[in-house]
Formats: C-alpha cells, structure tokens, sequence
C-alpha cells in the first residue's frame, strides 16, 4: 500500500474528473458532485416493492421507486455515536437519467454544520425512501439529533428505510460471518478496494484536517465514501437478483439462507426450491427440518409426515423427526399407539447419545413426560372400549 505522502501526492496532481462538480470556495460548505452510469449499478433500476420486502421483511413502506430514492452514508467524528459525535462528511445519491447523482458534502469548519445540514434536510423532502448500510442504527439517528441542535425540524428516522446490512446478512451472514461493506465487496462482486483508508482512522484524519486546513487530508475519506454510497445501489439492485433468481447463487449456504428468507417472507414456493436444491449437500439435515416445518405451517401433513419419515430414514436432524411426528400423532392425528411409538425411538435415540449434556437431559425429561402421557391416553381409550 503507499504511503500517505505519496497518496497526497497523487491527489494532488490528477486532474479533475469531467463528471465531479464542486462548490466554490466561498461557499458555506464543501460540496463535490460526482455520476456513475446507470449501468455500472448491478440492475438498480429493475428492482421492485415485492423484491424489496423479500430481502427485508420489515419495510412496511407501500411503494418503491427507484426515482424517489435517497442513498446515505456518513463520515463522524466518532464510530459509536454519543454526545458530541458528528456526521463531518454526508455522501447522498439517487437515481437520474443520467445515472447515479453522488453529492458529498463536507463541513470544513464546526460553524458549517448548520448550513450543510439546512441544504441535506431540503434533499430529504424530495424523497420517499433512505437506503442505508446500518443507517437504521447509527446514520439517521445521528443526522435527526444534529438537525435538532441546529433548529432543523425533520424526523427523518420516520423515513421508510431499506438498511442493507440487514438484507444482507439473511443472505451471506453464514458463509461471511462479518458483513461490512467492504468484505460484500470483495466476495460478492470480487472488488477489492485499493489503498483505502479504514474506517477506524476517518475519525483522526478529520482531526489532522482542523489543525492543518489541508484539504487533500480529506481526499482518502471522500473516496471512500463516494465507494460507499455507489457500493449501496450496486447491492440493492444485486440482492434483489438473489431473490428474483436465487440459482444464481453458487454457494449452498447462500441458497439455505436465501430459502429460509423466502418462506418467512410468505414466497413458499420459491423459498421450497431453494431448499430442494440444497437438500443433498451437507446443509440437507437443515434444508429437510425448514421444509418440514413450511409444510407444518401450512398444515400440509402429508408432505410435513412424509419429510419426517425421509429425513429418519437419512439419519438426519437428530431428536427433531421423531419428535414432531410424535406431535402430529398425538394432537393431530389421533393415533396414540403411533405417537408413543416415534417418542419411544425418539428417547432411545436420545438416551443413545455418547455424551449426555444439560440439554438432552432436559429432552430426555420432556420425552418421558411425553411417553407418560401418551400412555395414559392409550389407556384411557382402551377403558373405553372395555379392553
């Protein structure tokens, strides 16, 4: 990676982009307008209202449009927010017909912020929707608490909001673990960022600015904001691909996790095929339990019984097979003599087990207190009928 001299350096010697505008210098604050074309935006302008609440089952707005939203990334004095935490360097973007307006605005000196934030609350008002990566909890909030400091009445945390780092969690959180922007990046769209600069120092190079007023200090946080706000309409357009066509995926855990959204997003058929696609690989012990549980649901217990059955005969989920076709006979059904037998296997099983912890102790309680149960039930039935 260079050095930061020489990254000053290069900076200052590029010339100017044909596409980036900026404010004069006597402006109230700093502003640099940069587009990227539409078609560089993985699909963007494809996306749609019923895409959008499969990746997010919580957005509770009643519209989408691609025109009337409003991207947002911000720069702080602080990573965890609080008292005195401010947002220095607020990148916005949205959608035109010459592509994908980003507009970065800088406050080059405390006494701007009232000004930068006035011009941010009139963007605002011109748009319906915030897309965000983790902008639920920190970037609205943060930019509503300013506002408020600076007599700027605008709530804008009651926006409808599309936070990705949510979405895309509940595709790539089991095979990624950590989802930051920047390792999104890099696996899913394979891009790397080069000599960028870590969010951990954006903080202190802000600081260096203040005392320095050299404004090439500013260069590396711009750009990696700009990054930022453009990397948000290129996942929003590519989650919603993943769940308009999830065989796209090449990875089992993206599919399994993919599926999983689906059924709790209402899309049962969709979310069922994910699931069926994966249900010979070495997730199929989880791809089985989550089918039978859709079914369950559904109250389709033929499929459900049936799912039970294959996934006994495959050895798979452990306890759980036995145990929810004992339910269905029990509650269900009505066969008694068929429910103690599922949780008779179901406690061998159990008691089977090399190493009895605290929790198949507490299955094994729950299983005899079943069998008892069951069995009074059989023997109720049997007085009866005078056996």
């Amino acid at each position: 990676m260079r050095s930061l001299r020489e990254r000053l350096n290069a900076v200052a010697s590029a010339p100017r982009k044909s596409q980036m505008r900026e404010q004069k210098q006597d402006a109230p604050f700093f502003c640099r307008e940069s587009v990227v074309p539409l078609d560089q935006l993985k699909g963007i302008e494809y996306t749609t209202l019923q895409e959008i609440r499969s990746c997010d089952p919580t957005f509770s707005a009643d519209s989408w449009d691609v025109n009337r939203l409003l991207f947002l990334d911000t720069e702080t004095t602080g990573l965890n927010g609080g008292a005195g935490t401010v947002a220095f360097e607020i990148g916005l973007g949205w959608i035109e017909r010459r592509g994908m307006v980003i507009r970065q605005y800088v406050m080059r000196d405390y006494h701007e912020e009232a000004a930068m934030l006035e011009e941010i609350a009139g963007l605002f008002r011109r748009f319906d929707t915030v897309v965000s990566f983790n902008g639920k909890s920190f970037d609205l909030p943060l930019l509503e608490s300013r506002m408020t400091m600076n007599r700027i009445r605008l709530p804008v945390t009651s926006w409808a909001h599309f936070d990705l780092l949510h979405a895309a969690r509940r595709v790539y959180k089991l095979r990624l673990g950590r989802c930051n922007l920047s390792r999104l990046e890099a696996v899913v769209f394979a891009r790397e960022r080069e000599d960028d600069l870590p969010g951990a120092q954006v903080p202190q190079r802000y600081f260096d600015y203040l005392k320095t007023k050299e404004f090439a200090l500013l260069e590396d946080v711009l750009a990696h904001n700009m990054q930022d706000v453009r990397s948000l309409a290129e996942l929003t357009g590519h989650l919603c691909a993943v769940f308009r066509n999830p065989g796209m995926l090449s990875h089992q855990e993206d599919v399994f996790c993919v599926g999983k959204t689906l059924l709790r997003t209402g899309n049962k058929d969709k979310g069922r095929n994910c699931l069926r696609i994966i249900s010979c690989s070495t997730l199929s012990a989880q791809a089985h339990m989550h089918l039978s549980l859709s079914y369950k649901k559904e109250k389709d217990w033929q499929q459900a019984c049936a799912s039970w059955d294959d996934m006994i005969s495959r050895a798979e989920g452990g306890v759980f097979p036995y145990v929810e076709a004992a339910k269905y006979h029990e509650h269900i059904s009505k066969n008694y003599e068929m429910a103690l037998d599922y949780a008779m296997r179901a406690l061998s099983y159990t008691l089977n087990q090399s190493l009895l912890t605290d929790d198949k102790r507490d299955e094994t309680e729950k299983l005899m207190k079943r069998i008892a149960r069951l069995k009074a039930k059989i023997g109720r039935d049997l007085k009866k009928r005078g056996i």
